[in-house]
């Protein structure tokens, strides 16, 4: 691997950085730096692919810092993981610094976690990384009980903090804003990482238990009976979805270029290879944005893990692409299943509302492609999303009831800050701010559906949406059928993903077919009946490429 890191981070015209404001420079005496990872699982899986980096990087160029991991698994025993009880944990620690990686929606019931820390150990440096700290800088930073956000890609980023704190790197921390004694924000520019070779493959030993992976959760989807283990083969997605927070990470990438990150076939392989005799996985789970980013590096990889390993897997794709052909191959390599996402069953809203431009045609073939391969489809479908119709939701479900994928899922529309459908949300006055407990999980598993926006009732109203998602509900459990007894499982429960952590309730109350590179959307229109055009007036024209 190259030893020279590619960071793009412009930092020009700031002011001088003033060292003597800083809380935490050289605060740290002893010799080791003890840092713990954290992050925030309502759903029971117990991977997280940023730490897992973060954690190899600083065990490669920082043998001084001890890395540990505590994570928040609220589902394996809340009370143990009750905001209080967590806080007396990390104290136990002995930490010198805490850094969570946390998810947009997870970042309202993590903030009691932040709170007690703090009430206990108020010279605990507390590190925001992830969507949150990216996509939100002003909210998360201006919490009172975070002192650091990392606002770009955390490894180089990590590594600069453990050495501001024992002394040893004047100047700010690059990669991160600093809330400073008198409260001031010192900002840095964000690190984009192009070069994925200078960066190790990451550490997995972190995510460990005494008696290895046995314990571990580390699929929510994955066969049960053999160590299923996610990866990744690089990072970065061309599209722009409108509800994905890809969408202005893309759209702020200094060089667009290096957004779209492999590791070499060669190099990856060998690493599964590796990662498949030392745990002894059985099943891969690739978590890139986007499997197929680039076609290249697939059409070399299938033919290599064919070859070399050829254990079954699963990828995240796109329609546009899961031709004959590819499908074809996918399966020749071992590919099990391939999840897609469909989000909305009306192609005219989901071209131009979500900025998925596939048709229903599409969607169809690519569904009959992956079924004459043998691979099975679990497709992703969004609900409640802004200004769709009842009629937008039926559709949805009759659209997967023709494909009747092997495992259906469909969640609540979350809005994400910084996203183009967040922005039209927050337009057309739909946002709800005392709405603080949300998550894509539960409303399914708690069979409590409730919109995350206001309602509007001249086009979907809440008594409908919560009738649609229990008719979704019924096809779910009558239709989910996802099996790996085929030589992986003997037995294998349905596939059911949990979580139990929230109640969805206001918190006052309780073409890669073409280059890859889709455009922002032109404009989104009124294409509902007519007497709704009045609400879609004001989202005409919101996007411009």
């Amino acid at each position: 691997m190259n030893s020279k890191a590619d960071v793009i981070a412009v930092s020009t015209g700031r002011a001088a950085y003033p060292q003597d404001k800083s809380r935490w420079f050289a605060a740290v005496k002893r010799k080791r730096l003890r840092l713990v990872f954290a992050f925030y699982s309502p759903d029971g899986n117990e991977i997280a692919m940023p730490i897992a980096s973060m954690s190899a990087y600083l065990k490669r160029d920082f043998p001084w810092v001890d890395v540990i991991l505590e994570a928040v698994l609220i589902l394996r025993d809340a009370d143990k993981y009750s905001p209080e009880n967590y806080a007396k944990t990390i104290q136990e620690l002995d930490a010198d610094i805490i850094a969570f990686s946390i998810m947009s929606p997870h970042w309202y019931p993590m903030e009691p976690y932040f709170e007690q820390i703090k009430k206990l150990m108020p010279n605990l440096p507390v590190v925001i990384g992830g969507y949150q700290a990216m996509l939100s800088q002003q909210q998360t930073i201006e919490n009172p009980n975070v002192d650091f956000i990392c606002v770009g890609d955390g490894e180089y980023a990590i590594g600069n903090i453990v050495q501001h704190l024992k002394g040893l790197k004047p100047g700010p921390v690059d990669g991160m804003w600093e809330k400073l004694v008198d409260g001031e924000v010192y900002e840095t520019e964000p690190h984009q990482i192009g070069d994925l070779a200078a960066l190790p493959f990451p550490d997995y030993d972190v995510f460990a238990k005494a008696d290895g992976f046995d314990d571990v959760n580390s699929s929510i989807f994955g066969p049960k009976g053999v160590l299923v283990l996610p990866v990744m083969t690089g990072r970065g997605c061309p599209y722009r979805c409108t509800y994905c927070c890809n969408t202005p990470l893309l759209e702020t990438w200094k060089t667009k270029k290096t957004f779209l990150r492999k590791y070499d076939p060669e190099d990856m392989v060998d690493e599964l290879i590796r990662l498949r005799d030392l745990y002894n996985v059985g099943y891969f789970e690739f978590w890139d944005e986007l499997f197929l980013s680039n076609l290249k590096f697939v059409r070399a990889f299938f033919e290599i893990y064919k070859q070399k390993i050829h254990l079954p897997f699963s990828i995240n794709s796109r329609v546009e692409v899961m031709n004959e052909k590819f499908c074809q191959a996918a399966a020749e390599a071992g590919c099990h299943t391939i999840w897609f996402g469909i989000e909305s069953g009306d192609e005219e809203f989901r071209a131009k509302m979500l900025g998925r431009k596939m048709t229903n045609q599409q969607v169809l073939d690519a569904a009959a492609n992956c079924k004459q391969a043998g691979i099975n489809r679990l497709t992703f479908n969004i609900v409640g999303t802004p200004l769709e119709t009842a009629e937008n939701m039926r559709q949805t479900l009759r659209l997967n009831q023709e494909i009747a994928p092997e495992h259906f899922f469909f969640f609540p529309y979350i809005p994400l800050r910084g996203t183009p459908l967040y922005n039209i949300a927050k337009k057309e006055g739909l946002l709800l701010d005392n709405k603080k407990e949300l998550h894509y999980l539960s409303a399914a598993n708690d069979r409590h559906f409730t919109l995350n926006m206001k309602e509007c009732p001249q086009l979907l109203t809440a008594v409908e949406y919560d009738e649609i998602c229990r008719q979704m509900l019924a096809f779910q459990e009558a239709n989910n059928r996802l099996s790996y007894t085929d030589g992986v499982a003997p037995e294998v429960e349905p596939a059911r993903v949990e979580d139990k952590s929230f109640s969805l309730v206001d918190a006052d109350n309780s073409s890669a077919s073409n280059s890859g590179q889709d455009r922002p959307i032109e404009s989104a229109i009124a294409i509902v009946h007519k007497q709704e055009k009045s609400l879609f007036a004001g989202v005409r024209n919101l996007f411009r490429s």
